[in-house]
């Protein structure tokens, strides 16, 4: 692979994007090896990896001198090292247990409570109730459909099955609705 690859998928090949992918492809999985990301598997930090290398191939620029080997490599760590971070933080615990669902035990509203004070916890269900009502309005029919999946605990895989889609598509549309949904929260949070 060389840079004129890397320009390629910058300019939207999709071919050189893919030969770009599947060259880092063992990479990313010989580096995820021993890693965990909490309410994830396997294929969450692969697709965080993919979302790395992505990011680098955006915003690699060959006049500073460095190869894209190089850089890749730095972007995909940092972004997996980044998520597992962000998924293990417990500052966002409450709103990753409103995502999932209503059907908490009595044992989780105990922790729950115990962890946050009611005035947290109020803010947490306020949050998730605008979180839902933008999701309604704001997401495509198959992003919904991802996105309910996504909640449910399935893999990008597992969606492309049941949605009976390619896994490019399904992919595409997680990114986007994580988008959606990051953009949401940070202005909702501001």
């Amino acid at each position: 692979m060389d840079d004129n690859d890397v320009i390629l998928a910058k300019n939207g090949d999709e071919e050189a994007m893919e030969k770009i992918f599947l060259k880092y492809r063992n990479y990313i999985l010989k580096h995820n090896k021993y890693l965990f990301i909490k309410g994830g598997d396997y294929n969450d930090l692969l697709q965080e990896g993919y979302i790395g290398l992505l990011k680098a191939i955006r915003s690699y620029d060959k006049d500073k001198n460095v190869s894209f080997n190089h850089f890749a490599n730095i972007c995909i760590k940092r972004h997996i090292i980044s998520s597992i971070q962000s998924a293990n933080c417990m500052k966002k615990t409450i709103l990753n247990n409103s995502l999932i669902g209503d059907d908490s035990s009595i044992d989780d509203f105990y922790q729950i409570t115990n962890r946050y004070t009611p005035e947290e916890i109020v803010l947490g269900k306020e949050l998730k109730n605008e979180l839902n009502k933008y999701l309604i309005s704001n997401l495509t029919e198959i992003e919904k459909d991802v996105c309910e999946y996504l909640c449910q605990g399935y893999t990008y895989r597992e969606i492309a099955k049941e949605l009976n889609q390619s896994l490019k598509r399904t992919d595409n549309a997680i990114q986007r609705v994580r988008k959606k949904i990051l953009t949401h929260l940070e202005a909702y949070l501001k």
